[in-house]
């Protein structure tokens, strides 16, 4: 068995197998089966096709061997040793295989964990793994979107072979806030070394340095401490301030008529002892008869709070009552409802000013005042309700900070527009693009309101999302996923100079699998893949029968549109010719040569006179891989591939047909020399072949065209005693006696 490597190197990329073809030649003169397989290998897979190749004495014959290496397989020059074996024994042929694996870098980041709460300081694991074949030396670098946080690296630079983990410590420390909720810091993390880059992200959660719950208490303690020294103050002024209860307006007594003034006149004169004025005939504005029930003598306010940004009533706003003059203590107060409506019981008839406030809302007092020195007195009578006591307010600038996930590294730009849902404007009131990061912020937004956001960015997907600010709210947004938008791929298929119609043309990328046909008329040759997902690399292949088969790679980039994509496709007509002879090379005339697999069937004989054993088969398409089959009486069939060129012509192949009979020759010697005449017959039972010796050659003789097994020949001649010999014969054996015969 002899055995030889194809080509003398092999280039192989990390992810990507690459084949390298073996020639093997039987030298032994029995068939033999020969396999293929690859020693101290580690890191790398492989496999052969066929598993083995049988093959008849001096017949040869190809095996593959496709080999892929682990992404972390070293890069640079190796070599591998090939091992070929005989199903026959013998030792085993060794062939070194030198192997040049390509440059693949890669690398992952992860932060541990991914979540971390502390009041200003927080530490973090960020693993950098090294996925690919090369040592990697990778830059740390850590943001905050808001850059309220600032990150460091306890090792900024962190060094990593193929297939091997490094660790740095991450620590992130921000300004300490007393009160509030908690802070989330989203915090952005890259390490990079040229052209590479891997990513991650991890959260911050700040915590105040008074938890909720104390200031909660505390704020209810000074609440109802607050609300105490308030009662006890407007108590105390309303008891000083206030008429004594003994002493009633001359209007109570308007509804006695005349007849009682005159006694009323009697108890205390023109001014009774009660403090009476002297007595009219009619009751003034106001006046409350005597008779009936008098239920209260206390007023109200009323009105709706608008907010200046939507126009709308808004709820929630806390309505504080004053005295007018009387200090900064509130007599009452109330919230606006859901729709912004309000109303203030209880209040005793007086002049009072109106304050409008909440968080995250500037203050203002009735009607638009910012102080409560230019504020307008509303006037509160007995058992009235001042109504329209109306106020808009104003939100503090709100903000909105979030990230776009685009699934590119690093990120393109992505416009945010943002469209109010309220109001009667259809402007957007702020457009911002995000960093290489995919982070955005957008502030000065008019507060409270509702508004639409989009996110747009060329060859992606439009996205939307709806945000709700509360008055001077800074929202930390989810993440937006941007999804790349549908490609496609367009071109012609030629054949030379002319368009090509029938072309099937299949597209396939992460499994998915798209076909189309190029047209037979109209726009002969174009073909066009729409809607195909995008970022992928697509393998197209181009078939049509009667040309070879053409396959490209394409990269496909988000929402791409790749055009004029040129196809060439060759084929024809091609055809194989050869001559067909015996194992001894003595031409074979009338033996049969047929093409297996093909419809309709294609075969033909050698010629039989002129140039015997000679064949030709034409009309093949081509570029195509043929198996033949040759057959002849009293031969074995034998079975070849035959690739066939788009030039047409495979060339001669030439075949040689091992005979299937076997033969026994040998020389016949008596007592005194060799003998001519002697009568010879074989026999397996079934059969019996005779013949005689010759003497020329002296005593020789020949059985020939016997069926391979076992016979029983037999020599006689006159005088001598008879002699037989059993003799075994395999197809093609000949098979050599020396017979003497004694007297």
């Amino acid at each position: 068995m002899r055995a030889r490597l194809l080509s003398e190197s092999l280039a192989l990329t990390p992810g990507r197998p690459a084949r390298i073809d073996l020639e093997v030649v039987n030298d032994l003169e029995i068939i033999d089966g020969v396999q293929a397989a690859i020693e101290g290998a580690p890191g790398l897979t492989w496999q052969v096709s066929p598993a083995s190749v049988p093959l008849f004495p001096e017949d040869s014959g190809r095996l593959t061997l496709e080999l892929s290496a682990a992404p972390t397989f070293p890069a640079g020059d190796h070599e591998i040793l090939v091992t070929v074996t005989s199903a026959a024994g013998g030792p085993p042929a060794r062939l070194r295989l030198p192997l040049n694996v390509a440059a693949a870098p890669g690398a992952a980041l992860k932060i541990k964990p991914l979540v971390r709460s502390g009041r200003h300081r927080a530490r973090y694991r960020v693993q950098i793994r090294n996925t690919g074949n090369t040592p990697l030396e990778m830059s740390l670098v850590g943001s905050d979107p808001n850059r309220q946080a600032p990150v460091r690296f306890e090792r900024p630079v962190v060094s990593v072979g193929p297939g091997e983990s490094a660790l740095s410590a991450m620590s992130v420390s921000c300004r300490r806030h007393l009160f509030g909720g908690d802070i989330s810091h989203q915090l952005s993390v890259v390490a990079s070394t040229g052209a590479l880059e891997a990513d991650a992200r991890a959260v911050f959660r700040q915590t105040p340095v008074i938890p909720r719950g104390v200031r909660t208490a505390f704020i209810l303690v000074l609440i109802v401490a607050l609300w105490a020294g308030i009662f006890a103050t407007l108590l105390s002024r309303a008891l000083a301030g206030d008429p004594l209860t003994k002493q009633v307006p001359a209007s109570f007594y308007a509804s006695l008529g005349q007849a009682n003034r005159a006694q009323l006149s009697s108890l205390g004169g023109a001014r009774g002892p009660v403090g009476l004025a002297a007595a009219s005939t009619a009751a003034p504005a106001g006046a409350v008869p005597k008779s009936g029930l008098v239920i209260g003598v206390g007023g109200s306010v009323a009105g709706t709070v608008e907010a200046a940004s939507t126009g709308t009533g808004i709820g929630r706003i806390n309505v504080e009552i004053f005295r007018a003059g009387g200090g900064s203590v509130p007599v009452a107060s109330a919230a606006t409802a859901a729709n912004g409506t309000y109303a203030v019981p209880g209040l005793l008839p007086g002049s009072y000013t109106v304050l409008f406030e909440a968080q995250g809302f500037r203050p203002v007092w009735y009607p638009a005042a910012t102080s409560a020195a230019a504020a307008r007195p509303v006037t509160v009578q007995a058992l009235q309700t001042t109504a329209r006591i109306d106020a808009t307010i104003a939100g503090l600038p709100g903000t909105v900070t979030g990230l776009v996930d685009t699934g590119v590294s690093p990120s393109p730009p992505v416009t945010v527009t943002v469209q109010p849902e309220q109001g009667a404007s259809s402007r957007p009131v702020a457009t911002v693009r995000t960093n290489a990061l995919g982070a955005y912020t957008i502030a000065g937004l008019p507060t409270p309101g509702t508004y639409d956001l989009s996110f747009t960015s060329p060859d992606f997907q439009l996205a939307s999302a709806t945000d709700v600010l509360s008055g001077g709210e800074h929202l930390i947004a989810n993440t937006v996923v941007l999804s790349a938008a549908d490609g496609s791929i367009s071109g012609s298929v030629t054949a030379g100079k002319t368009p090509l119609g029938g072309v099937t043309i299949t597209a396939q990328a992460n499994g998915q699998t798209f076909t189309v046909a190029t047209p037979t008329t109209g726009p002969v040759g174009e073909f066009s893949f729409v809607n195909l997902p995008s970022p992928a690399t697509y393998l197209l292949t181009f078939t049509k029968a009667g040309y070879g088969t053409v396959i490209v790679g394409e990269q496909l980039g988000p929402g791409q549109n790749l055009a004029h994509l040129a196809v060439h496709l060759s084929g024809g007509a091609g055809d194989i010719a050869g001559v067909v002879s015996s194992s001894a090379g003595t031409p074979l005339g009338g033996a049969t040569v047929s093409v297996d697999g093909v419809n309709p069937a294609v075969s033909t004989e050698t010629l039989t006179a002129g140039a015997i054993g000679s064949y030709s088969l034409s009309g093949l398409a081509t570029p195509a891989t043929y198996t033949l089959t040759f057959s002849a009486p009293g031969h074995e069939s034998r079975t070849i591939a035959v690739s066939l060129p788009s030039s047409g012509s495979a060339g001669a192949v030439d075949v040689r047909l091992p005979s299937a009979l076997a033969t026994i020759t040998g020389r016949v010697v008596g007592p005194s020399g060799t003998l001519a005449g002697v009568g010879i017959s074989a026999t397996d039972g079934t059969t019996v072949t005779t013949t005689t010796s010759t003497s020329q050659p002296a005593g020789g003789f020949l059985l020939s065209g016997l069926s391979p097994g076992s016979y029983a020949v037999t020599f006689t001649s006159p005088g001598l005693q008879p002699a037989t010999y059993l003799v075994a014969v395999a197809p093609g054996q000949t098979r050599t006696l020396r017979v003497r015969l004694r007297a």
